[in-house]
């Protein structure tokens, strides 16, 4: 009985570990903020992977922020659609999180939403925690200070590095 018990709980803890190690960034910031409420999270301490910068992009990577990001020597090969593409990834009504090690995109996430649980949406009505950015923002966050306010479901950083703005005009 005792090994039973035993196996059970192993197999329990394994389930759980295995789980929240699933988890993107942000859906680990998203959970602590319903079930803490802080007022401010760092995002480094949500991530398990080296980065110097996150780029929070408005929106998809379309081939213009491909095009700005590959002009600031930004290796982007995992968020191209394919090998050499204008085009990135991309997720309708999704703002994009870019995360850039050493010149190198790392990994890339969207901010959770609802859209598995609602069968129709407008932009903006699906997120469940994102960033405000105004339309064609783009704001770069350092992993040495990546503080950000949280505001009815935004995250608003506190020192961006760098801010762009119109992008989605400029870089037409």
């Amino acid at each position: 009985m005792k090994k039973i018990l035993l196996l059970l709980l192993v197999t329990f803890m394994s389930l759980v570990t295995l789980t929240s190690c699933n988890k993107t960034p942000l859906e680990k910031v998203l959970k602590d903020v319903k079930n803490n409420h802080p007022k401010t999270i760092t995002l480094s301490d949500y991530t398990n992977f080296k980065w110097d910068e996150v780029w929070l992009i408005s929106g998809s990577i379309s081939g213009r922020y491909i095009t700005l990001m590959r002009e600031q020597n930004i290796d982007v090969k995992k968020v191209e659609s394919f090998p050499n593409s204008r085009y990135g990834i991309a997720q309708e009504f999704s703002n994009t999180v870019v995360y850039v090690y050493n010149n190198k995109v790392v990994y890339y996430e969207f901010p959770p939403d609802a859209r598995d649980y609602v069968a129709l949406a407008s932009e903006g009505a699906l997120a469940l925690l994102d960033f405000k950015l105004e339309r064609g923002q783009i704001m770069v966050v350092s992993s040495n200070n990546s503080e950000c306010e949280v505001k009815d479901g935004d995250l608003v950083p506190i020192k961006p590095i760098k801010i762009y703005e119109n992008m989605d005009k400029k870089l037409k």
